[in-house]
């Protein structure tokens, strides 16, 4: 079991060998190739079924995701959690660490601590805490009406639109999700958010 300090700094030295600018996401196949891991999308009629960390007869080690995954944000977080696994070495049980939409939470807490693990990973590896906190920090005070500085509580009032600006952004340049967004803006204690939806 790993501290979330330890998974930030496993997920930092990964960057740091192999993200020279631009967002994580459009480096994937770099990363991949680099450690001779393929990539499969493969159709699965079940929905249940988000990814998977598998090892061939051959050693060879595969990411395989849902094909059916429509949300970009959700599929480079999904590739983002199995790289988790494999970086966090998680050991591999019968060769395949399975992974449902219960295990793989851009947004929440989850029980199991190797699925916790890796979902952390995604995080802090899709939006490294030295690049996410000064971007949010220039949006927010750029962006709002009063001059927020450093912390966004988003309520149905004017909050709510300067969330909207911070969002659109912010998930483009880190290819994630809006859930995935607000639960990293959570963990580092740069926004909370108390909006009914509409």
């Amino acid at each position: 079991m790993k501290t979330n300090n330890e998974i930030e700094h496993i997920a930092n030295d990964v960057l740091t060998k192999y993200v020279k600018r631009g967002g994580v996401f459009k480096v994937f196949n770099e990363i991949m190739n680099a450690e001779d891991i393929k990539l499969r999308e493969i159709p699965s009629v079940s929905t249940d079924f988000v990814g998977a960390l598998t090892k061939g007869n051959n050693n060879q080690v595969y990411i395989m995701i849902n094909k059916n995954i429509d949300n970009l944000g959700r599929k480079n977080f999904t590739i983002a959690h199995e790289l988790g696994h494999y970086f966090l070495r998680h050991q591999l049980h019968q060769n395949s660490v399975f992974c449902n939409s219960d295990d793989i939470v851009e947004e929440g807490h989850q029980q199991n601590a190797i699925e916790r693990e890796a979902n952390y990973f995604a995080s802090c590896f899709l939006m490294p805490e030295e690049k996410i906190k000064p971007a949010f920090l220039i949006i927010l005070e750029n962006r709002s009406r009063k001059r927020i500085q450093d912390f966004l509580l988003v309520k149905n009032d004017y909050t709510f639109g300067v969330w909207i600006l911070i969002r659109d952004e912010l998930t483009k340049r880190y290819g994630v999700s809006e859930a995935a967004l607000r639960y990293r803006l959570q963990q580092l204690k740069l926004a909370r958010f108390e909006f009914s939806k509409f």
